[in-house]
């Protein structure tokens, strides 16, 4: 065969593989296309009874995966209802990397468009907050800064001051009580839940990820210092809550090992 017939032959049976590959994906994820071409068993019929079983075992798959990234939303609608609505999102929203810790990511933003669910406004937030809890779990570890190098900063120095924060940290806001809905659905404390909004604050700055409820204040303190030098970040924390406290929240910051640096 010569050479450049040869590059032609290749190319298209390359093309034609590809081909296979996207139909057999494709199929993957909907029930009501055929068994691809050139899936056949080991004595070369058709096999589309395995393709049917293999097809079943990824949907599975991946709804398990959303119920380990998403207990809490769960727990909330029960284990029928989110298998249901699972399976919907699978379909719509198949992996986009290879690696099943990531799957989920558009999760919360699927929940904010799904009829079945919409009477139950706060579960597209509470689901970001269980978002945030897996990225804090996977985030880098980080060592915390020493106490001492803001000690030593006074005057416009402090105020000047860039505070590097754990990579782990992470704030949610919400309309919706959506701190104390993760709590009552995923702890042994069933304190009565309110209906005023509340903001979540979920870290890992050790082995463990601590969920926590800070004031308006406090949030408006750390989403600041991740742009803004920390006299900037305290100003704009004392125009959310005036009694802001800068001594304590550093204090605070610090002992449990979230900020990393000061420059």
């Amino acid at each position: 065969m010569k050479p450049a017939l040869q590059m032609t032959f290749l190319l298209v049976k390359q093309k034609l593989h590809e081909m296979m590959q996207k139909d057999f994906a494709k199929g993957l994820l909907d029930p009501t296309l055929p068994t691809p071409e050139g899936v056949v068993g080991p004595n070369g019929r058709a096999a589309g009874k395995r393709y049917d079983v293999y097809r079943n075992n990824v949907v599975v798959s991946l709804t398990e995966a959303l119920v380990s990234a998403f207990p809490v939303i769960q727990a909330i609608v029960g284990s029928e209802f989110f298998d249901a609505m699972a399976g919907v999102h699978v379909r719509k929203h198949p992996p986009k990397s290879p690696l099943i810790i990531y799957y989920g990511e558009d999760f919360p933003k699927f929940l904010t468009k799904f009829p079945p669910a919409s009477h139950l406004g706060y579960l597209p937030d509470v689901a970001r907050v269980e978002l945030a809890r897996r990225h804090a779990y996977h985030a880098a570890d980080a060592i915390p800064c020493a106490p001492e190098k803001l000690a030593n900063l006074d005057g416009n120095r402090l105020y000047n001051a860039r505070i590097k924060l754990h990579p782990s940290l992470h704030i949610v806001r919400s309309r919706y009580p959506v701190f104390s809905i993760w709590r009552y659905n995923s702890t042994e404390d069933k304190s009565p839940i309110g209906e005023a909004r509340e903001i979540t604050m979920i870290s890992r700055p050790a082995e463990e990820v601590v969920m926590q409820n800070p004031t308006a204040g406090t949030a408006m303190f750390i989403e600041s210092l991740v742009t803004d030098p920390l006299g900037v970040a305290m100003d704009k924390a004392k125009g959310a809550q005036p009694d802001f406290d800068l001594a304590v929240n550093l204090t605070e910051l610090l002992s449990a090992g979230l900020i990393t640096d000061i420059n």
